[in-house]
């Protein structure tokens, strides 16, 4: 009786491992068919090309008036007037302050008055001396040479005293010249020290500064060996021509190019640096004395170069790198070295060429080697279909990425359902890019998420596309 019982027990364990069996393969063979049936993600790429770049060289800068004058007052005495506007434009010869006059007018009449006496008695004593003379040359016995020596020591003496008196009138002029104090030249004036009502004077200090703002000079230094190295290929006749510029603290380039003023004559034992002051033009008063700006020393000669949008340059621990786009729509890793900025782009000097295509925007959503759906974008930002052949065809690379063979046909296949007036648009998972790529000789690793929200959320919308697509 136990080997019946026994036999119906190995028979429904091999029903249920024959049962697990199918489950089982039927659940991979859904999984495969899933995948299989997943959409490409969708990037936006442009197609790499070149620019007219000029050479550019940073230096730290400071603005600085072309001509500033401290105003003060020479004489002492109540301020009447202050008419200028504070922090406006003054003209040449303005009047600036007005110190009460009176006791400057006084001395004036004082000064003019004993100018006047002293004139009479040199008058009178050039009279005396005269007459003296000619009774000396008569040889008169009535004028003995002691009375001639006292007459003539007389009458200089009044002559001298008419000459201190015409400098006291002189000086009176003068301190009540200054009683009116007027700028020197014309600029912008600052915050004044004194108040109308205020007794100033000489002690007071600096009234208020007037500074010359248009144009205006830039100061910076250069380091010896760079001197050393423009002299040496100015005297080899190699030396390139630079035009000033400067960028602001808000990043924005000036709008007026300048020119170089002086070179120092000594180097700066301290720092070994020599001193050079650049001129502009300021006609808005934009730029205004001790500001810091960044002095671009820009080749007039612009060259060829390659330039990509910044978006699409990442970094890893081996250095930048940008995402290719292969002639199959498979994206490779491509490191790259990179130069001065421009505009929003990046200057790239090695590892690109004209005519590959980059992907510049969903780079978070894709690894090396995987497959993409692309929409082109053009240098201009309007999303099209475009060749990415490069110039003269570009070899594979190490990784086996190639640089582009002949894609036009299928880049009009490659082109998402989507409107193409996305491409221009950042995607939400471009947000706080990932910069550990992987190594940039295109090893297939896998792209870390943004968040956990972000996974959670890519989950949520393929679950409701996989449920909208089982509804149909």
């Amino acid at each position: 009786m136990a080997q019946p019982d026994s036999a119906v027990g190995l028979w429904k364990v091999g029903v249920v491992c024959a049962l697990s069996l199918v489950a089982t393969a039927c659940s991979d063979g859904g999984d495969k068919a899933s995948e299989e049936n997943k959409p490409l993600p969708g990037v936006v790429a442009e197609v790499v090309t070149e620019r007219d770049v000029s050479d550019e060289t940073t230096f730290v800068g400071q603005t600085r008036s072309s001509q500033s004058v401290d105003i003060q007052a020479r004489v002492k005495g109540t301020l009447l007037e202050r008419p200028f506007v504070e922090g406006h434009q003054v003209k040449e010869g303005e009047v600036l302050y007005k110190i009460d006059p009176s006791e400057f007018e006084a001395n004036l009449l004082a000064a003019n008055a004993t100018l006047a006496k002293a004139q009479a008695s040199s008058t009178e004593k050039n009279l005396t001396l005269s007459r003296y003379q000619a009774l000396v040359d008569k040889k008169s016995p009535g004028v003995s040479e002691a009375q001639y020596d006292v007459a003539l020591s007389q009458a200089k003496q009044a002559d001298a005293e008419v000459s201190a008196g015409k400098a006291d009138v002189a000086n009176a002029k003068l301190n009540l010249g200054y009683a009116t104090i007027t700028s020197p030249l014309a600029g912008r004036a600052g915050i004044s020290t004194v108040d109308v009502g205020n007794i100033i004077g000489p002690e007071s200090g600096v009234l208020v500064t007037v500074l010359a703002l248009d144009p205006i000079e830039v100061d910076f230094s250069v380091g010896e060996r760079v001197y050393l190295n423009y002299m040496e290929a100015k005297q080899a006749g190699t030396a390139k021509v630079f035009t000033p510029r400067i960028r602001l603290a808000d990043g924005k380039l000036y709008p007026h190019e300048g020119k170089v003023y002086v070179v120092n004559n000594e180097v700066d034992p301290a720092t070994g640096t020599i001193a050079i002051r650049l001129k502009f033009p300021n006609p808005d008063r934009l730029l205004l004395p001790g500001q810091y700006v960044t002095v671009l020393l820009t080749d007039a000669k612009p060259e060829k170069q390659v330039v990509v949008p910044q978006a699409a340059v990442q970094q890893n621990q081996s250095g930048p790198f940008v995402l290719v786009v292969d002639g199959n729509d498979q994206v490779q890793s491509r490191a790259i070295k990179t130069a001065q900025r421009v505009g929003t782009g990046i200057v790239v000097t090695e590892g690109l060429v004209p005519g590959q295509t980059i992907v510049v925007e969903g780079i978070q959503k894709v690894k090396p080697g995987a497959k993409v759906n692309v929409t082109f974008q053009n240098p201009s930002g309007s999303a099209e279909n475009v060749d990415d052949t490069p110039a003269g065809g570009a070899a594979s690379d190490a990784s086996g990425t190639e640089a582009g063979t002949g894609k036009a046909q299928d880049a009009k296949s490659a082109t998402p359902s989507a409107p193409a007036t996305q491409a221009g648009k950042p995607e939400a998972e471009d947000h706080g890019k990932v910069q550990d790529e992987g190594p940039a000789d295109g090893a297939d690793k896998e792209t870390v998420p943004n968040s956990k929200s972000d996974t959670e959320s890519n989950a949520g919308k393929d679950g409701k596309a996989g449920d909208d697509a089982e509804a149909k």
